[in-house]
């Protein structure tokens, strides 16, 4: 990739996640994540329990929401972002909260103004799918001390249902964005010493529809135990639409 491309790619993100935050409403698709609460759910423990008297980075922070959350138990907590409209709406909050372990900067997370082994941990939400993967987890691995960890939350780009949407709201993502496949599972392992991913949501996508309604959670529920068989299969694990990875240093 030649660099006038790469600047382009980058400043389409930046451009793209400004708009994302400088905005007042909620997208309609962010509702659909109602279907993987189970997936936030085991993302969040895993990083709560990693993070306790550990230096740790945020790897795309967006608004800081998650970085703060942790001040109270990390040692601390840096948070970086491609967009200057979320780190200015990070440094807000934590000013206003009085948090001081807690530090906020724009950086491009594929090439970031950070020290070699400077954490015990990196987390990140929907960010890799956003980056050259192989040039990302080098970096990841960079600033990661020996036997330190990775925890990512990540959608996956097999199921055939889940693409045709994407490809049918092109207006939600940006161009450069790639899903994960099974594929960059194998490069993921040549980065790290330990990849445990875990899969979610297949049947319980069958609960997006009724969201709004009572009747969602119990569809999402049932969807849930089904899930932790189907899911569970070589092949059919998949067709999820998130993974969430702990990688070892």
């Amino acid at each position: 990739m030649t660099q006038e491309r790469f600047e382009d790619r980058i400043g389409r993100e930046r451009d793209f996640h400004n708009e994302r935050f400088g905005a007042t409403e909620e997208r309609p698709e962010d509702s659909y994540y109602f279907a993987v609460e189970a997936a936030a759910a085991a993302y969040w423990r895993l990083v709560r329990q990693a993070a306790v008297g550990r230096d740790v980075l945020e790897y795309g922070c967006s608004n800081g929401g998650r970085s703060i959350d942790l001040a109270h138990s990390a040692k601390h907590v840096t948070g970086i972002d491609i967009s200057d409209v979320a780190i200015a709406q990070a440094k807000s909050e934590a000013e206003r909260r009085s948090i001081r372990n807690v530090s906020f900067k724009v950086d491009n997370a594929e090439k970031m103004e950070l020290a070699d082994a400077s954490f015990d941990l990196v987390f990140g939400s929907g960010i890799l799918h956003h980056l050259i993967l192989d040039v990302a987890l080098k970096e990841v691995r960079r600033v990661l001390r020996g036997g330190g960890k990775a925890i990512f939350f990540e959608p996956l780009g097999h199921n055939p249902a889940i693409n045709l949407y994407r490809n049918r709201t092109p207006q939600s993502r940006t161009v450069d964005e790639h899903p994960l496949v099974k594929s960059d599972f194998d490069l993921i392992a040549r980065h790290f010493s330990k990849c445990e991913p875990r899969f979610f949501g297949l049947s319980t996508l069958a609960s997006i529809p009724f969201r709004r309604k009572a009747a969602g959670r119990v569809i999402r529920t049932v969807g849930e135990k089904v899930d932790n068989v189907l899911l569970g299969l070589p092949g059919l694990k998949w067709q999820a639409w998130i993974t969430v990875m702990e990688l070892e240093a």
